[in-house]
């Protein structure tokens, strides 16, 4: 009974002790999860900022590759710009360089074509009309022309206008000028040449001064000694035969000529010489020295020859007919040649820088 007592109070103290370590392990645990949850508070914070960094540096490279996209697109539309107005400045050049090409083939030609030109019209002066003057003074202006121009291709041509030049100067030289102004001359004084049948006079007796008649030859007898009546009679057969004259004419017909053919034959006399003028300055000699000579049949056979006028006039036709007209001019063959092949040879153009 006694045991029974003294083992009653124990038990509380244990249960003491038991809640004591349950409520020391229940706060370690309140400790431990609230130290936890603010580990795990604080990991979200930082986590969330981080999320909130890494989310803005997303959104600045994703603003920064825009912006590059951007700027590379541009820089791709330049380039694409650039490369257009390079190609457009190719073509431009490559038009330009043609442009410039043909203009030189263009230029080239058309000196060649001044050249032959000239020289064909220095060819005709000498072979129509053997005007060597003429065709001496052409040569020189193409040499003139092509020293001035100073190209390499010229040179052949140039040896050929000198050598023809050579040959034209040595010619003999005919002033047709001066003799085509004294043909001139001699046309203009036709119409003061008297004809024949204005002058033919042959008197039996020749006015003295005062206008009396010439003495009587002195084996006539005198007037005074004469009886009347056949002083009367002389004195009427010299009235009466100065009426009548008498001539021997070789050439009637010179004294059958009517105003309009005196008219017609001096026409016709100016038409001689001046068929005499063309002919001189066409170089044709046996044309020139026919017509002088019919000339100068012509005014022998119908003008008066006696009379000082017509002697001088004669002997100015027959001067003209003894000058020399015709040359023979060495034709411009190897001028004209050269000219030629100068023309048929391709255009030497002048060098120009290439495209890089």
């Amino acid at each position: 009974m006694t045991d029974t007592p003294t083992s009653a109070p124990a038990r509380p103290h244990r249960l003491n002790l038991a809640l004591l370590v349950a409520l020391t392990a229940l706060a370690a645990t309140g400790w431990q999860w609230y130290d936890t949850r603010q580990l795990l508070h604080t990991a979200e914070l930082d986590l969330a900022r981080k999320v909130a960094t890494a989310d803005g540096m997303s959104q600045s490279a994703k603003a920064a590759q825009a912006q590059t996209r951007q700027t590379l697109e541009q820089l791709s539309a330049r380039l694409a710009q650039t490369e257009t107005r390079v190609n457009e400045s190719a073509g431009q050049y490559a038009t330009l360089q043609s442009m410039y090409q043909e203009l030189t083939r263009n230029r080239e030609d058309w000196q060649q074509a001044e050249v032959e030109h000239a020289l064909t019209i220095a060819s005709q002066q000498l072979a129509l009309a053997g005007n060597v003057k003429a065709a001496i003074a052409g040569l020189e202006a193409i040499d003139a022309r092509l020293a001035s121009i100073d190209k390499p291709q010229y040179i052949a041509l140039r040896r050929a206008i000198s050598a023809d030049l050579i040959q034209l100067k040595a010619l003999p030289h005919i002033d047709r000028v001066g003799l085509a102004v004294r043909l001139d001359q001699l046309m203009a004084g036709i119409d003061h040449l008297p004809l024949m049948v204005d002058a033919h006079r042959i008197e039996t007796t020749r006015p003295v001064a005062g206008g009396k008649p010439a003495a009587i030859p002195a084996a006539a007898p005198a007037l005074e000694t004469l009886p009347p009546w056949q002083q009367f009679g002389r004195e009427l057969w010299q009235g009466f035969s100065s009426l009548i004259r008498i001539q021997r004419m070789d050439k009637p017909d010179a004294l059958l000529l009517t105003p309009e053919q005196r008219f017609f034959l001096r026409e016709n006399l100016k038409l001689r010489l001046l068929d005499a003028r063309l002919a001189l300055l066409a170089n044709e000699g046996s044309t020139y020295h026919a017509d002088l000579t019919a000339a100068a049949d012509y005014a022998r056979r119908y003008f008066d020859t006696q009379t000082p006028a017509t002697a001088a006039w004669l002997k100015q036709v027959e001067d003209l007919a003894n000058s020399p007209v015709t040359l023979e001019p060495p034709e411009l063959t190897a001028t004209l040649k050269a000219a030629q092949a100068l023309n048929q040879a391709p255009p030497v153009l002048p060098a120009t820088g290439g495209q890089s």
